[in-house]
C-alpha cells in the first residue's frame, strides 16, 4: 500500500506514459481489492478472497516495476543534466513536471 501511495499521484498525473498503462491496470486491481475489504472488513472474509496471495505478489511486483522504471528516468534526467544529482526524487518530479512553470523551479 504504502509503494502504491507513493506512485500513484506521479502516474496518475500523466508521468512517463510508458509505464503509464501498467500501472493503470495495478491501480484498478488495489482499488478493487481495497472496494471489495471496505464492503466487508472482516479478517475471516478478507482471507476467503480467491488468489489472495497470488494477487497481492501479482500487485507488489508490477509496482516495483513501476518504481524501477522510474528512478531509471530520474537516473537518465540526472545523467543529462549532473546538478539533478543535489536533488531529492520528490522535488527533482516536481521540477521535471513543472518544466514550463519558471517559478516553481526557482
Amino acid at each position: 500500500q504504502r509503494k502504491w501511495v507513493y506512485l500513484e499521484p506521479i502516474f496518475g498525473r500523466g508521468a512517463m506514459p510508458h509505464e503509464a498503462a501498467r500501472f493503470e491496470r495495478v491501480d484498478t486491481e488495489f482499488r478493487s481489492l481495497l472496494l471489495s475489504v471496505a464492503d466487508n472488513p472482516r479478517v475471516l472474509s478478507i482471507l476467503r478472497t480467491p488468489n489472495l496471495p497470488e494477487t497481492l505478489a501479482t500487485i507488489q511486483d508490477q509496482l516495483e516495476r513501476c518504481q524501477k522504471a522510474l528512478a531509471d528516468f530520474l537516473e537518465d534526467k540526472r545523467q543529462r543534466f549532473p546538478r539533478f544529482y543535489f536533488i531529492g526524487d520528490d522535488d527533482l518530479l516536481e521540477i521535471l513536471g513543472q518544466a514550463k512553470n519558471p517559478e516553481v523551479i526557482q
